[in-house]
């Protein structure tokens, strides 16, 4: 079994023979720059580099997956957000928000993945990865409609809005949610395996059932239906502590759900077992940044036996991240298998 069909059985609930170890979201650190050659800020523009070093997370460190693109930001670009303020140990941040009216949501028109913003760049990156004839998974990325409405308008605001000034929330997620679509499609299409659907500010210490349930699900559910028109399986992530909103999670339809190293993976396995895949989540802030590799291995060990169906890091790989935790995460499966 190679790790593309490790994953996406895992994913689809099938058997597998051990547990796939990935990281479905941001992988690029200074030790893989340096060990491939392409290094930040430049690989978030260059879809050379974007793949080199996306593709280092593998053929380096040993993770069973490859993912672009590395920032959260770039969604947004599409629509003319600037962003900037990125380092070789930094990503882009979005610089001003452009939403500030519902004049400004009526105006808005849906970006063209394959002309606007930065968006051309992961099309050509996962282009060229498909040519490759990779045997591990291709993750694409996109940002959920309610993390990107954040982003456009001002995550206070956007909060503020979802009391204040419901109906502007409405029409920008409705329009954030068909670029998802568009995105995703386009993905697929270029060449992803897999979709990763980041909603990182749809946790629920931000959001209760209530206004997830209105304000997050139906919208991500737009984006999932998206992918599986397509064929490809898709797996949400939410930071932070989700376990007041999991059963709506997993009502997305998404085929996994990854969460935040808050989780308790037991829990979560308990819940999620027979419906979909539960994903993580391995400290990147603790474990993965600080941690010994022996420390790493231990942590994995803990996490597979809480019932993971797929390893990998609670959220974004710190960029700071030291190679050898890296490789101790990966080489935990094998150790595993072997016990």
């Amino acid at each position: 079994m190679n790790e593309r069909d490790r994953l996406i059985a895992s994913l689809m609930l099938d058997p597998v023979d051990r547990v796939p170890v990935i990281s479905h979201l941001q992988t690029g650190t200074v030790d893989l720059m340096g060990a491939s050659g392409a290094f930040w800020p430049e690989a978030n523009r260059d879809a050379r580099k974007m793949l080199t070093l996306a593709l280092a997370a593998h053929t380096v460190a040993g993770l069973e997956s490859v993912k672009v693109p590395f920032d959260v930001a770039l969604d947004s670009t599409a629509f003319g957000v600037m962003t900037g303020r990125d380092a070789i140990d930094r990503p882009p941040s979005i610089i001003e928000p452009m939403i500030h009216t519902i004049d400004d949501v009526e105006r808005l028109n849906i970006p063209d993945p394959h002309r606007d913003g930065r968006a051309p760049v992961v099309l050509k990156a996962l282009s060229i990865l498909q040519e490759m004839d990779l045997r591990i998974p291709i993750f694409g990325g996109v940002i959920a409609p309610f993390m990107l409405a954040g982003q456009m308008r001002g995550e206070e605001a956007a909060i503020m809005d979802l009391i204040l000034n419901p109906n502007l929330m409405r029409a920008l997620l409705s329009k954030c949610a068909e670029w998802g679509a568009i995105y995703t499609e386009a993905q697929i299409d270029a060449g992803a395996d897999v979709i990763t659907l980041v909603d990182a500010t749809a946790s629920g210490t931000i959001l209760s059932p209530e206004q997830y349930a209105e304000f997050a699900l139906p919208f991500q559910r737009v984006v999932v239906d998206a992918a599986h028109r397509k064929g490809a399986p898709v797996i949400l992530h939410i930071c932070g502590d989700t376990s007041m909103n999991l059963d709506l999670m997993i009502s997305t339809g998404a085929d996994g759900l990854s969460v935040d190293q808050c989780m308790n993976m037991a829990w979560v396995k308990e819940r999620t077992r027979g419906l979909c895949a539960a994903v993580g989540n391995v400290s990147p802030t603790t474990t993965l940044l600080f941690h010994s590799p022996s420390q790493v291995r231990q942590a994995c060990r803990e996490i597979m036996e809480a019932g993971t169906d797929i390893l990998a890091p609670g959220c974004g790989i710190a960029p700071r991240t030291p190679l050898t935790n890296l490789v101790a995460m990966a080489n935990s499966v094998k150790e595993y298998e072997g016990k």
